[in-house]
């Protein structure tokens, strides 16, 4: 077979492809972004445990003495205001202290309307039935004070006066108990706090207030927002670390969690690229802005590292895009087109 017009033919294609390449016949396919204008910073990273806050834990008592009739949470459960922890059954002596202060204030009741008629007859005198009134009035105030313990109720349920944290059962159920007795320790979990372990070379940056995202080492998209609270003044003998307080709000994240805390350090608002836009050769760090439909080359000089952005200090960038993907193929002055998406 004669191969002479293959070749020929091969090489007209190839010689064909090669001019439509030629510098200014085509144009490189780009995805580009603005430069924006950000808040950025330098992100101190260190691990750590969600605590309760110190006072936020509560003992739950009962001024009464009873009995147990019911444990409806456990030890480490999450309850809301208003959801049951016990069924209490009241101690029979208070309940039939209640029924004798409620026949005290029957007799006595009945007591000054005798002696008010007598008096009404002259068959007694003011004294007694001041006396009387007296003996009604106190009878009156000794129900009072057993209704205001719960006397007169036979069964008591024990509520959550706020959203928390079980912490600790001190009884179970057919337990007996004394007025008083503390119950069940409740945390509130609104307000919790991490203590971080932070590197002491970085813990020299730190202060009071700056701002810091937490996130649990397991799911690290779930984020909290919080402040530093508080930078200690000495090294953990068995961490080697300086412990940072971080206080947060409003998360479901439960004391005993391990997390990790990024502290925002010199916070400051900047010209800001992506940094796939940022390239780097012999000559420093450049990238290549848009204008006009053809790539410009651009020495920059970086500033902080933020995540994905990266401060432009110098020179102030216009509002043309940045190339982001394509811009290792690209030269100066060369003609490109936008991917669109």
């Amino acid at each position: 077979m004669n191969k002479l017009p293959l070749f020929a033919c091969l090489f007209f294609i190839l010689c064909t492809v090669a001019h439509a390449e030629g510098p200014g016949s085509t144009s490189a396919l780009v995805k580009v972004q603005r430069v924006q204008q950000r808040l950025l910073a330098t992100r101190v990273v260190g691990y750590g445990t969600v605590i309760t806050e110190p006072g936020a834990t509560v003992d739950i008592n009962i001024a009464k003495a009873g009995r147990i009739a019911r444990v409806l949470v456990s030890s480490g459960q999450v309850v809301k205001k208003g959801d049951e922890l016990l069924e209490i059954t009241t101690n029979p002596a208070d309940i039939l202290a209640f029924k004798q202060a409620e026949n005290a204030v029957t007799f006595a009741r009945g007591d000054l309307e005798r002696v008010n008629s007598l008096f009404a007859q002259q068959l007694a005198t003011r004294s007694q039935v001041d006396n009387a009134a007296k003996s009604l009035k106190d009878a009156e105030q000794a129900l009072a004070a057993q209704r205001a313990l719960g006397d007169g109720v036979k069964q008591d349920r024990l509520t959550s006066p706020f959203d928390g944290l079980v912490t600790s059962l001190s009884v179970a159920q057919g337990d007996r108990f004394q007025a008083g007795a503390n119950l069940i320790q409740l945390a509130r979990v609104d307000y919790l706090r991490v203590r971080l372990g932070i590197e002491p070379v970085d813990s020299r940056q730190l202060q009071a207030g700056m701002k810091v995202s937490v996130a649990p080492v397991s799911d690290p998209l779930h984020t909290a927002e919080g402040e530093v609270l508080q930078v200690a003044g000495q090294i953990d003998a068995q961490t080697l670390l300086v412990d940072v307080i971080v206080r947060f709000q409003g998360t479901t994240f439960l004391p005993g969690s391990r997390v990790r805390g990024e502290i925002a350090v010199n916070e400051h608002k900047a010209q800001a690229v992506p940094q796939q836009a940022v390239l780097h050769d012999t000559n420093g760090s450049y990238l290549f802005q848009v204008v006009g439909d053809k790539a410009h080359r651009i020495t920059i000089e970086l500033g902080v590292e933020d995540g994905d952005w990266v401060e432009v200090r110098r020179p102030t960038l216009t509002d043309a895009p940045v190339v982001v993907l394509g811009n290792y193929e690209l030269e100066d002055g060369m003609a490109v087109r936008e991917s669109k998406p």
